[in-house]
């Protein structure tokens, strides 16, 4: 049976979510950006592959069945994550990383969730190749919901590229993040929840988020923990 592949995950870490000028700010983000960094560090030195998710919103007519969750169409959030704005662009923390020499490379391989079925095929393809080459540049899902699993090319993804192994870390605990851990491992990934490297919209369901996650089989770690590899893969 084959060990798989093991990635870092990182969910939604963007402007609207991690800054408080941001459309849908998810309170304290804005203090493990450090442990972010730390973390996509780590991973590009380790040459461990990055992935992740990006919320991307358009408000229009056409996504508006994908967009349930936007007060505009009867949702409970706000618009954020808006196509074009800067609060949907990744923050400096999780988009730029530095090699040892000290040349800065930007992540932006994005993988969309297309309307027109017929193109899933054609971004499978992309994905995967583009996954061949992650050590370099990070990998990016996007979603118009809570849920990167909303987005069918990700599922596909996971088991063509053979994932089994998550470090996961961004925002929020108790939405997107609880989501794609519940949702990786009822796919067989066996998930690592950085705990100092996640916040929640509500301390409250932040915990039972996490209480949810660990009964799936997800362990917690810190960022030191993965930082000294403390975990089992």
């Amino acid at each position: 049976m084959s060990k798989g592949l093991r990635i870092f995950y990182d969910v939604d870490t963007q402007h609207d979510f991690m800054d408080k000028d941001g459309a849908l700010y998810v309170p304290g983000a804005e203090e493990i950006k450090p442990n972010l960094n730390r973390l996509m560090q780590y991973a590009i030195e380790k040459e461990i592959a990055l992935v992740g998710s990006v919320d991307k919103h358009f408000g229009t007519e056409k996504y508006r069945h994908r967009e349930i969750e936007l007060k505009r169409w009867g949702g409970k959030f706000p618009d954020h994550c808006m196509a074009g704005t800067k609060g949907q662009e990744k923050i400096s923390e999780t988009s730029r990383f530095y090699y040892p020499q000290g040349e800065e490379v930007a992540l932006e391989i994005y993988i969309p969730h297309n309307l027109d079925k017929g193109k899933d095929e054609s971004e499978l393809r992309y994905a995967l190749r583009a996954f061949k080459h992650s050590k370099e540049y990070g990998l990016f899902f996007e979603k118009q919901h809570n849920d990167i699993f909303t987005n069918p090319i990700f599922e596909r993804f996971l088991r063509k590229a053979d994932i089994k192994k998550a470090v996961v870390y961004g925002v929020a605990t108790d939405y997107c993040v609880k989501a794609a851990v519940l949702g990786m491992q009822q796919r067989g990934v066996q998930c690592y929840v950085v705990e100092d490297a996640i916040a929640a919209v509500s301390s409250d369901t932040g915990e039972k988020s996490l209480e949810e996650m660990v009964k799936s089989g997800a362990k917690l770690i810190t960022t030191k923990g993965v930082l000294e590899n403390k975990m089992e893969w």
